[in-house]
């Protein structure tokens, strides 16, 4: 979440909090269900707003599916 938030580079936060999180937990055999599509990315965006708790980016991870982000 942190590479999200706090925005370490001028583009592509969110692109490299995804694939970084993926392949961490790959590597470590744990579970990661969140699809490679770009109708994912608002959850990302909803991440950075605070919309989200820990919890439920926990459970969008194991099992893919999260509410939808709405402003």
């Amino acid at each position: 979440m942190g590479l999200v938030k706090k925005h370490p580079f001028a583009s592509g936060n969110r692109r490299t909090a995804f694939v970084v999180t993926k392949y961490f937990l790959m590597q470590n055999k744990a579970s990661f269900e969140i699809k490679d599509d770009p109708h994912y990315a608002r959850g990302m965006l909803g991440i950075r707003e605070n919309y989200y708790t820990k919890e439920e980016v926990k459970e969008w991870i194991k099992h893919g599916k999260i509410r939808e982000f709405k402003r």
